[in-house]
């Protein structure tokens, strides 16, 4: 049997959130340690085959080692995140049965709470699973259809489905990441949710959705915001994210230049999110 690898890094503790985004590909085997009395996180990621552990290292530097004995990230415990009273995200098997029997008509959408990205409890993903709730009720009684673009977890795309989208299509350039969203949706027994590897960096849309949600970094949503909005159909939303308000002025000027109608900004900590309508 083929050694696992492990990639570990240390970086500064003030890009905690970022450094989860950033390695949301690896998120299920991903372990982030704030040292104590510093201001120093410890990355480490586990279970790598030698051409992921290898690519990490290309790419954030770090140092790559065979794992000698088997590590898994343990399971986080984490309360319910209710979404405007339209859906729940729970993290765990007996809390998906707890809530479907508190409220059986709701849907409760199960996203593992052993990943570190995608899960919900980040602001960014939080605050578009609000504004899809928010657009989905603006939608509720018309076919609608969604484009989710850095899927992550899926978690987007798969909550669209709960809130009455008739189809989603999720992409990511991680090919793990790919993975993760097909079975999630399995484990959450949902169809109609078509998931691609995509480098949103060399793509062209072909068509257009009702709903395009983009939760990706601030540089590259400055680089590919034309494409984004050109995936728009007339009438519709952009739920977007991943923005440092530092950035915000220029990737919402960028978004604009294309297009787009900016019509709320969320502001959570570091990040900023955001709904636009063409």
């Amino acid at each position: 049997m083929s050694p696992h690898y492990t990639w570990r890094k240390l970086g500064a503790a003030k890009w905690e959130d970022a450094w989860a985004e950033r390695l949301r590909g690896v998120s299920d085997r991903l372990a982030i340690t704030v040292l104590a009395g510093a201001k120093t996180i410890r990355l480490e990621a586990f279970q790598l085959t030698k051409s992921q552990a290898e690519d990490l290292r290309k790419s954030f530097g770090g140092a790559v080692a065979v794992q000698k004995k088997p590590r898994m990230v343990s399971e986080a415990v984490r309360a319910p995140i209710r979404v405007r009273g339209k859906l729940v995200v729970v993290g765990g098997e007996r809390a998906r049965t707890a809530e479907a029997k508190a409220s059986p008509g709701r849907p409760v959408l199960f996203i593992p709470a052993g990943m570190a990205f995608g899960t919900g409890d980040h602001d960014t993903t939080a605050t578009c699973l609000r504004l899809l709730a928010d657009v989905s009720g603006d939608l509720s009684g018309r076919p609608w259809e969604m484009l989710d673009l850095g899927t992550g977890s899926g978690i987007l795309a798969l909550a669209a489905r709960l809130l009455g989208a008739r189809r989603a299509d999720a992409a990511d350039f991680d090919p793990h990441a790919v993975r993760t969203a097909k079975e999630n949706a399995r484990l959450n027994t949902i169809n109609g949710v078509a998931v691609r590897k995509l480098d949103v960096r060399y793509w062209q849309p072909r068509r257009t959705w009702n709903v395009v949600a983009a939760n990706l970094f601030s540089d590259l949503l400055l680089e590919v915001a034309p494409m984004i909005v050109a995936a728009i159909a007339p009438g519709g939303w952009l739920v977007f994210s991943g923005i440092l308000r530092t950035q915000e002025k220029e990737v919402v000027a960028a978004f604009r230049r294309a297009g787009l109608r900016i019509d709320r900004l969320v502001r959570k900590g570091k990040w900023v999110s955001g709904l636009g309508s063409v």
